[in-house]
């Protein structure tokens, strides 16, 4: 039995005695098996969580900027300086906004994690009334794990991240008493075989192989140690003659994920490196050295990954390379091969541009172990002879 409720757009249908609410264009489930009389299901659905539930499409139809500086929606308005507005305008991320009393630091943030955390304020659109003093643990637990059904784990972990940040900010702000980010766990495990160091054979095929475009970017990994975030912009002017160093040039360069601790890396580039840059017959007039096949600039680092990434992959399903391999990886097997020849942590960390002593053991974690194996066989291999 169908019976039409005054709510536009929801029917009710029941059977076996349960009632079930849902929206007629979408198919949306509102209440399902619901136990009472038809007086009682309509009570129920005047409870806020319900009225909640029914204007979820409309509240995603409506602007950030419409709601309230202490809700969801009204704060990332304000985080965003108006940008989650503006995502019709494909500039949005380039030309980032500037509202007279938002977020000052929103335009120092990188272009990939202004992306990145756009799309996650976009997804909970339906959530933009939601005051954020309401907001408690067990509601974002809820969400995330929502969000990894209906997309994947690492978005949801992603959301988790964007809204850690903006919340941050709410607490100082007095918005917030406390930041519910703080302490959850992921739903996304990341493999430990990904942005593993490249084995010689892979690397090889690599080198050989490659298309240039592909090329140009491994190898400013492979030899350099350098970032995604770096290698997309780094200029043939930010390579200089080093003449008291060891090799005889030297490169440049601001590591942008860690400015703050180190204002600029002055690395002696490695002779592989100087060759190859030698060689390259491919050289705009503005000295960018990371470019497409046809000279022109990678429109954002996230391109110039996602082409990497694509080659490699087709590359692994014909069995040239193995799995696992990344342009992060190249990074990491630039710090294994130091601390194969004799690096320290702290060593690492500097070649690498990374302000942690701890990162430059974490990316050779894996060279450690192989280390302390061989010193364990040496003692025994000694001991019989």
């Amino acid at each position: 039995m169908v019976v039409r409720v005054r709510l536009r757009g929801l029917k009710v249908a029941r059977a076996r005695g349960k009632y079930y609410v849902y929206r007629r264009a979408t198919g949306e489930i509102i209440i399902k098996g619901f136990l009472g009389s038809r007086e009682d299901l309509m009570r129920r659905l005047e409870d806020p969580d319900l009225m909640h539930a029914y204007n979820r499409p409309r509240l995603a139809r409506r602007p950030a900027s419409d709601f309230g500086s202490e809700t969801l929606g009204g704060f990332s308005h304000w985080y965003t300086n108006g940008d989650i507005d503006r995502l019709s305008n494909p500039k949005h991320l380039d030309e980032p906004g500037s509202l007279p009393d938002g977020y000052p630091k929103w335009r120092q943030l990188a272009k990939a994690t202004r992306k990145d955390y756009l799309a996650a304020y976009d997804y909970l659109r339906e959530d933009f009334d939601m005051l954020l003093a309401d907001v408690k643990q067990p509601d974002l637990y809820e969400m995330r794990d929502n969000c990894a059904n209906r997309k994947w784990p690492r978005f949801a972990d992603k959301l988790i991240s964007a809204l850690s940040s903006m919340f941050k900010q709410a607490v100082k702000r007095g918005k917030m008493p406390f930041n519910p980010c703080n302490g959850m766990d992921k739903t996304h495990e990341a493999d430990p075989a990904y942005n593993r160091e490249w084995y010689p054979q892979e690397w090889k095929f690599a080198r050989e192989n490659a298309p240039l475009e592909v090329l140009i970017p491994m190898m400013l990994a492979r030899y350099a140690g350098l970032r995604g975030q770096t290698i997309v912009s780094i200029n043939r002017k930010q390579f200089e003659d080093h003449p008291e160093g060891p090799t005889g040039k030297a490169v440049r360069y601001t590591p942008r994920k860690n400015k703050k601790k180190v204002p600029y890396v002055l690395l002696p580039v490695l002779l592989e490196l100087q060759n190859f840059l030698a060689e390259l017959k491919v050289q705009r007039a503005d000295g960018v050295i990371a470019v497409r096949d046809d000279g022109s600039l990678w429109p954002s680092e996230k391109e110039m990954q996602t082409r990497v990434s694509h080659w490699l992959r087709n590359q692994e399903r014909v069995g040239n390379i193995g799995a696992g391999t990344t342009l992060h990886g190249l990074r990491v097997s630039y710090a294994a091969w130091w601390r194969r020849n004799g690096a320290s942590k702290s060593e690492v960390a500097d070649l690498i541009g990374d302000a942690s002593e701890a990162m430059g053991g974490h990316y050779t974690r894996h060279v450690e172990a192989e280390q302390n194996i061989t010193r364990a066989f040496d003692r025994v291999m000694k001991d019989k002879t």
